[in-house]
């Protein structure tokens, strides 16, 4: 599994003070200290294993408890690190999937722009832009049932306040487009099948 083996890459990564930072963000900091704790070790192991009249007993075991107390501290740092990096990135792609909808969208390709707002209510279900993109694109594609579905959904989210005048433009839009098209009908007018409007996700 992908995210089993991206969780074994961070936990080998974490177990060396610095390298979530070098391997992750190419940070400076992360090499300095991923060759300040590679220097102090060596130090200790050979003071410890062959030079053992260099340092008193009582200064080895201070090096050996500082050594391990910035070994366990730097797996717990470097393991936060990592997930508010993981975190940050999932976040900007995120982000970036909106404009590309809402690009989609207004060059009249239904389809992608499904795509990407499903993707990102995949990710994020209370996105209300994505929702309110997605019952947009459902009006224009006269799937008026699932566009009227998407703005119950919507009402439903706390942050749906702050767009109270956006959804109830949209549902004044759905309601236009449903009258106008049964006096379509009423008149003769010839009614373009839902289905054939898009593709079936």
């Amino acid at each position: 599994m992908p995210d089993e083996g991206a969780r074994r890459v961070r936990w080998i990564l974490c177990l060396w003070p610095g390298l979530p930072q070098l391997w992750l963000a190419g940070a400076w900091s992360g090499l300095a200290l991923a060759v300040g704790f590679a220097s102090l070790l060596d130090l200790l192991l050979l003071t410890t294993l062959l030079w053992t009249e260099w340092v008193e007993p009582a200064f080895r075991f201070a090096g050996w408890t500082a050594v391990t107390v910035l070994w366990s501290v730097s797996i717990v740092t470097g393991w936060r690190w990592s997930s508010e990096r993981l975190h940050q990135r999932r976040t900007s792609r995120e982000q970036d999937l909106f404009p590309r909808a809402l690009g989609e969208y207004l060059r009249g390709n239904w389809y992608e722009a499904e795509a990407a707002c499903k993707n990102m209510l995949r990710r994020v279900p209370g996105d209300v832009q994505a929702r309110l993109l997605l019952a947009g694109l459902l009006r224009r594609t006269r799937r008026w049932p699932e566009a009227h579905e998407q703005l119950a959904a919507l009402k439903k989210l706390e942050a749906s306040a702050a767009w109270e005048f956006e959804i109830a433009d949209e549902e004044q839009r759905l309601s236009d487009a449903r009258e106008q098209t049964t006096v379509e009908v009423g008149e003769g007018a010839e009614m373009v099948e839902p289905a054939a409007m898009l593709p079936a996700a």
